[in-house]
């Protein structure tokens, strides 16, 4: 990378509880920015327009080649594109932003406004622009409907716009569909006889399952509220909805879960890529198994793991793992599926008491 070309930056806000924003700038105004947004291990995710006045401090994160083994495309950052193929002209010296013209491209955006308790994020489908001070929009829900009544934000408090992302566009794609059964009249569904054998693939994620009494399959937002209950049952913390719902979007992880044949969620497993700012070594990571109590002891956890497996092995030839050295059951686990611990003088140090584990990937496995 040449000395010329944009570094991929971290963005902080003035608000410590708002999370940083990385990516690389695209075009810069006295009151707005437009990034062009990267994920997870440097995967391009769409656009985002800041505002200025919230932000802190831009950090280098590191040359954007090294980061970069997933990104399809070349930087320096590409510029925001309406459904034309033209860049799209954004007045970003003007406090009030014109946003008309990327609706015209982008049904739904992502609001990200402040709010008291830190940051509020909402999608929605933008109205006419006929305040100075307000932007009006429709509500989009996680299931892609529209809700009829009209929000009203203050755009004193927009702190960024996202465009683009794989996120918002699952969400539009949900829309149309969901505007098509609408218009369609409802028919009685036909019976289909359930495969021995299923293969999943949405986008870039793919796996084989094994037939079962229950399915390992892709989680969606459906599944958010039966994570949570299964982590309530178990006496824990659930994880937030925004957590959840930025894990299953994010094309650089992957979320399962196991459900029985009422469809409810019995079990589930994360993983995703780490980047060197949170981990040592930076990579891709099993983060997180979760089993009912009720449902234990029927291979659901190996299965998830398979499936995990089967998606990293697209991605990568060396899969780590990271567990307090107290958890024995996650150790022999781990280790159960061929991992294999680090010894400590030859590991990097890891945060608190924690084993830092280690599988190598080969065409033989996670079948």
């Amino acid at each position: 990378m040449t000395s010329s070309e944009p570094p991929l930056l971290s963005i902080h806000f003035k608000d410590h509880r708002i999370e940083s924003i990385d990516g690389g700038i695209v075009e810069e105004g006295t009151k707005w920015i437009l990034v062009a947004a990267v994920r997870g291990g440097a995967r391009r995710n769409g656009h985002v327009l800041i505002r200025r006045k919230f932000i802190r401090k831009m950090v280098p994160v590191g040359k954007f080649t090294n980061l970069a083994a997933n990104v399809v495309g070349s930087w320096p950052p590409a510029p925001l594109l309406g459904a034309d193929g033209k860049t799209l002209e954004l007045e970003l010296n003007h406090g009030r932003l014109s946003l008309q013209g990327i609706a015209e491209h982008y049904p739904v955006l992502g609001f990200h406004y402040e709010r008291r308790k830190g940051e509020g994020l909402v999608d929605g489908v933008l109205q006419l622009e006929d305040d100075d001070a307000a932007l009006r929009f429709r509500i989009v829900t996680d299931e892609g409907r529209v809700r009829s009544g009209i929000t009203t934000l203050d755009r004193s408090s927009l702190i960024a716009l996202e465009i683009g992302s794989s996120r918002l566009s699952k969400l539009a794609a949900k829309m149309a569909d969901s505007t098509r059964e609408d218009e369609t009249p409802a028919e009685e569904a036909p019976v289909v006889e359930a495969p021995a054998e299923v293969e999943i693939i949405s986008a870039t994620k793919a796996f084989e399952i094994k037939p079962s009494a229950y399915l390992v399959r892709l989680a969606n937002f459906q599944d958010v509220p039966g994570i949570q209950a299964l982590h309530r049952r178990g006496g824990y913390a659930p994880p937030s909805p925004r957590f959840l719902e930025r894990v299953i979007a994010d094309e650089d992880s992957l979320v399962v879960v196991a459900v029985d044949r009422e469809e409810s969620v019995v079990g589930w497993a994360k993983a995703n890529y780490i980047p060197s700012s949170i981990a040592d070594p930076a990579g891709y990571y099993l983060t997180g198994v979760r089993v009912d109590d009720d449902h234990r002891r029927n291979g659901l956890a190996r299965e998830m793991a398979g499936a995990r497996l089967s998606w990293l092995r697209r991605r990568t030839d060396t899969v780590f793992a990271s567990v307090p050295a107290p958890n024995q059951p996650a150790r022999h686990y781990l280790s159960s599926l061929g991992f294999r611990e680090i010894p400590q003088e030859e590991a990097p140090v890891q945060p608190g008491n924690s084993v830092l584990l280690e599988l190598t990937l080969d065409a033989g496995q996670a079948r």
